[in-house]
């Protein structure tokens, strides 16, 4: 009986060890790691162990095993899935068919991470971002900014959708009152082109801006989009309608640029770094250059809360009389991802 509950045990302790670390690595100076490989990217190779995560330069790795199937993407932008396999100097991947790759036919690898579950209909993501600042004494001031960001994936298109409401006070007087919605629809041509829907709706009463619509439709390229690293950009032509409390309506048709890039860092994990802009160019002189932009670091806590800390700047070529063509502003605040 004793030998039967001490061989359950011990199966159960290997089971859990396999469980626990499902990965292995056999460095070139002999050296064995165990734990979870989390991703390649820049020549590095990140894996977490029970006591740390180890950053290893990928020419050093003799030997990987791993159960779990992988995604890799080389220098040509090619995206390529299957299992790992290693021996001495030659890796490679072997694809769901059978047919097996030895890196070195590869264009260089630019990242490796888990392969994702297999995909469902539809795949929705967001995630919710709140600033706030409070100041008492000589000078009182309140602020408060709210964004939300929702994704929606189903087949070959995408919905994104923004929304951004900022207030402050000071001294009790109002210094910031805000709202900006955008909606993006986006159906893909292939892998990486798209054919892009945009509709924007912004409110700014210290602008003395009651509403101002934009639609435009245009073309967008996405170079990738993967765990570590996303960016894509976007062009085409909108028409502006503006209506300000003083000066009447008005409406412009413009080229819209937009941009949006986030990479996370090898040398420090779970800490990214994120850039998006807008800028719209009149296509006629005389009429008003917009601008936007954030520009930022992302931390990621435990239980998908991150701290994250964006230098905004926004331009207006011809700004209304007593206002500044250039706001900047620096915040700090939490998010939540889902």
């Amino acid at each position: 009986m004793q030998f039967l509950i001490k061989s359950t045990l011990v199966s159960c302790l290997l089971s859990m060890s396999c469980f626990v670390f499902a990965d292995s690595l056999e460095l070139s100076n002999g050296d064995q790691i165990s734990g979870t490989i989390k991703y390649l990217d820049q020549e590095v190779l990140v894996i977490k162990t029970p006591y740390a995560t180890i950053q290893l330069n990928w020419s050093k790795v003799k030997k990987i095993e791993t159960k779990k199937p992988v995604t890799l993407l080389t220098h040509s932008g090619e995206t390529i899935h299957g299992k790992l396999l290693a021996d001495g100097k030659n890796h490679k991947l072997q694809q769901g068919n059978g047919q097996v790759i030895e890196f070195a036919e590869l264009r260089g690898i630019d990242q490796m991470y888990p392969q994702e579950k297999k995909s469902k209909p539809f795949k929705f993501s967001g995630k919710a971002l709140a600033f706030a600042e409070l100041k008492e004494g000589n000078t009182e001031s309140k602020e408060l900014k709210l964004d939300l960001n929702l994704n929606l994936v189903h087949g070959m298109n995408r919905h994104r959708l923004e929304l951004e409401s900022e207030r402050a006070e000071k001294n009790e007087r109002l210094t910031e009152d805000k709202l900006e919605a955008n909606y993006n629809y986006d159906r893909f041509l292939d892998e990486h082109w798209f054919a892009n829907t945009y509709l924007s709706y912004e409110e700014d009463g210290l602008k003395n801006l009651n509403e101002r619509t934009t639609l435009g439709f245009g073309l967008g390229y996405q170079f990738f989009n993967t765990p570590l690293h996303r960016f894509s950009v976007e062009g085409g032509l909108a028409r502006v309608w503006s209506r300000y409390r003083d000066a009447g309506d008005s409406h412009v048709d413009v080229f819209r640029w937009a941009t949006d890039y986030e990479k996370a860092t090898v040398f420090l994990d779970k800490l990214s770094f994120f850039h998006k802009h807008e800028l719209l160019i009149p296509r006629t002189e005389g009429n008003k250059l917009l601008f936007e932009s954030e520009t930022g670091l992302e931390y990621k806590l435990p239980y998908n809360i991150s701290a994250v800390v964006q230098y905004e700047l926004d331009y207006d070529n011809e700004p209304d009389e007593g206002k500044h063509k250039r706001d900047s502003a620096v915040s700090v605040g939490l998010g939540y991802s889902w």
